[in-house]
């Protein structure tokens, strides 16, 4: 379970990730699946939902974005998270 709010799995993320027409965006798996539009707002599941769409996408995650071009949610690594 990736979003407990709205109970979405990592299967549903990468199912909307890998349709013809898949999610490139974070807002792009929201409007799909409704991972990080529960009660907490994603402050529980963004960080999941960012990895599994660069892994799936094969960018970095410094390279996702929320809705568009210029919208970038990392903007560089963290010193203590090595593992990115």
């Amino acid at each position: 379970m990736i979003c407990y709010c709205n109970k979405v799995t990592e299967g549903e993320i990468i199912d909307a990730i890998s349709r013809p027409l898949g999610a490139r965006t974070i807002e792009g798996i929201k409007r799909r699946t409704g991972a990080t539009f529960g009660d907490c707002r994603g402050t529980r599941c963004l960080y999941e939902v960012a990895s599994i769409l660069a892994r799936e996408t094969n960018k970095k995650m410094t390279d996702i974005v929320k809705d568009s071009k210029n919208s970038n949610i990392m903007v560089g690594r963290i010193k203590e998270f090595d593992k990115m």
